[in-house]
C-alpha cells in the first residue's frame, strides 16, 4: 500500500500534520522513490513560504531536469496504479461519510413521535 507523505485516518489530525509539515517517507512505501524526487517534495512541502522553493526554482530542480534516460528506466506504471487505488479509496471513504451524514440528518429531521401526544 502506498500513500502520500501526509497520512492519517482521522481528518483533523491529517490537517494538523499538513499545517505543521509533519510527514515521513516510510521506506516500505517510498523506498523506490529517488532521493532527488524526495528532495523536491521536501522543498515543496516546506511550511514557511519564505523558505519554500519557488515555482521557478522547482522547475530548475535536478529531478525535473534529469535526462530522459533516467525517466525511461523508471516504472511509472506502478506509481500510477498505486495512485489510482489510493484515489479510489479516498473517494469511497468520502462517499461513505456523505451517506452517514445524510442518514444522520434525515433522522434528525424526523418529527419526534412523543411530541404528537
Amino acid at each position: 500500500r502506498r500513500y502520500p507523505p501526509f497520512y492519517d485516518d482521522d481528518q483533523n489530525r491529517l490537517y494538523a500534520k499538513i499545517k505543521a509539515g509533519n510527514y515521513e517517507f516510510h521506506s516500505d512505501y517510498w523506498g523506490k522513490v529517488s532521493s532527488e524526487a524526495k528532495d523536491l517534495i521536501v522543498k515543496l512541502l516546506t511550511v514557511n513560504p519564505v523558505d519554500r522553493i519557488t515555482a521557478e526554482q522547482a522547475l530548475g530542480h535536478p529531478w525535473i531536469l534529469a535526462d530522459d534516460e533516467n525517466l525511461k528506466n523508471s516504472n511509472l506504471g506502478v506509481n500510477l496504479r498505486a495512485f489510482k487505488r489510493y484515489n479510489a479509496k479516498r473517494k469511497f471513504k468520502s462517499a461513505g461519510k456523505a451517506v452517514i451524514a445524510a442518514r444522520r440528518l434525515s433522522l434528525a429531521m424526523r418529527p419526534d413521535p412523543a411530541s404528537k401526544r
